[in-house]
């Protein structure tokens, strides 16, 4: 409720300069667009123009109208906020449809980035305060389709000048694959688009909003793409027939469908081939074909729900082939049968925490062995991973140990739905479960505003990470507060000391409880690290252009110019003092100078103390970046990685040299390139992951890893790292 009580207060003043920004934003959207934007928009035909507003109508320049919730008479604070917040959401709506018309894909996606996501949760909060209009859920379907729905028109438009490509080169059997996939994408995009425009009239009946101009838009550009795909496939392919003699209607799993029948072209003759793949029911069956084109397939119905009155059968020629698809759809009678379903035992005498535990499902009817037959399976209340059943019937079963396993804990597999044409009573089979040690660290830390950041990771013994498990912290035997750990096991949180304690003397506790687990407690205690004095906090002048002295010092000694400069640039994008960085893609004279390599270099824990006091200072994105950098300098001279590698070079050079495990390494990679070159943020939480990623990295390389100012490496501390491409 606090949250909302804020945004009450907040609402109105936001909404005052609609006006002004709809006037920004409206005269921007009729400006002329890139010349690449312009060749995409051809083939979507022109784009609309924003609508004229009449007096109590509020344009927000992509032709999405909502009420100004200040002019909504008879209306609480909270119905207004309500209205306010949709008009924030149809107005992002809208942006990624205009844009999405012109064929600008990126800035599409961007409308319904985390603004919009930020605006959705305060809306789900609102209505969750009133009556509500339930359009939330509609929002959400509305920000995942259109999102998907993007990425499916941008890889229709690049599928299609790839076929295009295929054709003026001759590649006659190329410009077919891309053909069908020309047609894949814009059956997704046929469904998608469907689902907008049916959740646009269901936000426009509930809160009163015109979401016209958007269905208009997304109507226009599925029928641009529906009329390519049906150019190209009757440029492509031949259309075929397809004819069923007579057959018994009457089918089930024990007694099946026997179909015969002849496959022909449009023209009356036999489809080539002494083979053809029929999709039926979720199955694919391949069968001979005679030089007639006659047929014969037998089909046993198991995924399909019993009493159903139809099965389709869909022709699927291969990629290359010369012929298009067809379909027949033939009545039916489907009548279920009970399967028998069994489990393996596990393999081994017992498991512990994070353990990987398979065993095999069997689904037999009668001794018949029901293949492509898709199962549930769980452990120990969490959803376990089990595969379609093979030709044999059989499905490999395969699920983690979780800390919340204990006693006799079951993997269990059922039909993964109801009703369907065979049906088999639930099977089970024990695990056998042993409890494990626990390790758990702890460091402290005084920030800059007073408080105090105790952060650890809590491990097995073993050394796997213990995620989703609280760990309390306590000053002199109180508890302040307490965290969740996340996947790398690591948690962090931040409290004030009490006021009978101060932080030169208090010594902190980090506590793990395994009660109720399969893990034992665990503890750890820590004194508090002070803060340096003021001239530690620095006042961003001097040769880091704007950095705080702790970066700067930490960027210069790893030598990264090109993480000074994606720094500078989202400091100077904050609106920090104007500092321009060229990163060349060679070092200058005065780069390789020995007069300029620091008199130390520094280790990655360094540069992740300076990483966690940015986080504290709140700067998630410097956090990532000089994070990254720490981790650079500790694994490069171990895999053997030159300085001139980009970041995604130095994350497969690391990974394929086994210094470094390749989830982690990919994940702070990726959060690095998000950090330093996409300028959008990274939340706090993110980033504290990102930084504890970061942590257990730099601790896997060897402690002489790093080469001292002395030797003689080939390496110059001074000469970029990772710079931007």
């Amino acid at each position: 409720m606090l949250v909302v009580a804020c945004l009450v207060a907040t609402a109105s003043a936001a909404a005052v300069p609609a006006g002004a920004a709809a006037d920004t934003a409206a005269q921007s959207a009729t400006a002329p667009a890139s010349p690449g934007a312009d060749a995409d928009r051809s083939a979507l035909g022109t784009a609309a123009t924003p609508p004229r507003q009449t007096g109590n109508e509020t344009n927000n320049s992509t032709g999405v109208i909502h009420e100004n919730p200040d002019e909504v008479d008879g209306e609480n604070e909270l119905d207004r906020l309500l209205s306010y917040l949709s008009g924030e959401l149809n107005g992002d709506i809208g942006a990624s449809t205009l844009r999405l018309s012109r064929g600008e894909y990126e800035a599409a996606r961007a409308a319904l980035g985390d603004d919009y996501d930020d605006s959705l949760g305060k809306y789900v909060d609102v209505e969750g305060e009133t009556d509500g209009n339930g359009a939330s859920e509609e929002y959400r379907t509305v920000g995942e389709t259109q999102r998907a729905y993007v990425d499916t028109v941008s890889e229709f438009r690049e599928t299609r000048r790839e076929y295009e490509a295929a054709r003026r080169a001759g590649n006659d059997e190329r410009a077919r694959e891309l053909a069908r996939e020309l047609t894949r994408l814009a059956e997704d995009g046929e469904s998608q688009s469907d689902r907008l425009l049916t959740a646009f009239d269901v936000i426009s009946n509930r809160t009163d909003s015109d979401l016209t101009e958007s269905s208009t838009q997304i109507t226009a550009v599925q029928a641009n793409v529906s009329e390519q795909r049906d150019e190209i496939v009757s440029r492509e392919f031949v259309a075929t027939g397809l004819t069923v003699d007579d057959y018994d209607r009457n089918i089930s799993f024990t007694d099946p469908l026997v179909l015969s029948g002849s496959l022909v072209a449009a023209d009356g003759t036999p489809v080539a081939g002494s083979t053809a793949r029929f999709a039926v029911g979720g199955q694919t069956i391949r069968t001979a074909v005679d030089a007639d084109g006659s047929f014969e397939l037998t089909y046993r119905p198991a995924r399909i729900p019993a009493g159903s009155s139809s099965v389709t059968v869909r022709y699927l020629p291969n990629d290359t082939s010369v012929y298009q698809a067809t379909e027949r759809v033939v009545p039916v009678a489907v009548s279920q049968v009970n399967a028998t379903a069994g489990l393996s035992e596990p393999a081994a005498p017992a498991y512990g925490y994070a353990d990987g535990v398979s065993v095999r499902a069997t689904l037999r009817v009668n001794g018949t062995p029901v293949p492509n037959y898709p199962l549930a399976a769980s452990f120990a209340e969490s959803s376990a991973t089990a595969s379609a059943t093979n030709a044999s019937g059989q499905s490999t079963v395969s699920t983690t140990v979780p800390a919340t396993a204990t006693g006799a804990a079951s993997i269990r597999v059922a039909p993964d739905g109801d009703g369907r044409a065979v049906a088999f009573a639930p099977a089970a089979v024990s695990v056998p479960l042993e409890t494990e040690g626990t390790a758990l660290d702890a460091s402290a830390r005084e920030t800059e505003n007073g408080t105090v950041v105790v952060d650890g990771r809590l491990e097995t013994d073993e050394g796997e990470a213990v995620s989703g498990q609280t760990v309390a912290v306590s000053v002199a035997g109180r508890e302040v507060a307490s965290a969740s750990t996340n996947e790398s096991g690591a948690y962090r949180a931040t409290f004030d000391l009490p006021s009978d304690a101060s932080a030169e003397n208090a010594t902190v506790s980090a506590a793990f409880d395994g009660g109720g687990t399969n893990l034992e407690s665990s503890a750890a205690t820590a004194s508090i690290r002070l803060v340096d004095g003021p001239a530690a906090a620095g006042a961003g002048n001097g040769a880091s252009g704007g950095l705080p002295l702790d970066l700067a010092w930490v960027v210069a000694g790893t030598a990264v110019v090109g993480l000074v400069a994606a720094v500078l640039l989202r400091r100077n994008r904050a609106g920090a003092s104007a500092t321009t960085t060229t990163v060349d893609d060679e070092p200058t004279a005065s780069d390789t100078d020995d007069s300029s390599e620091p008199d130390s270099v520094t280790t990655g824990t360094p540069a992740l103390d300076a990483a966690a006091d940015a986080l504290d200072a709140g700067r998630p994105n410097d956090a990532v970046v000089v994070a990254y950098a720490g981790v650079r300098q500790s694994l490069g001279p171990a895999a053997g990685v030159d300085d001139a590698a980009t970041h995604w070079e130095f994350c497969d050079r690391c990974v394929d040299a086994g210094v470094a495990p390749v989830d982690a390494l990919e994940s702070l990679t990726a959060g690095y390139e998000r950090a330093a070159y996409s300028g959008l943020s990274v939340n706090d939480e993110a980033a504290a992951e990102l930084v504890e990623t970061a942590r257990s990295l730099a601790g896997t390389a060897a402690p002489d890893a790093t080469d001292s100012p002395d030797s003689d490496g080939d390496a110059d501390a001074s000469e970029a790292i990772g710079a931007a491409e």
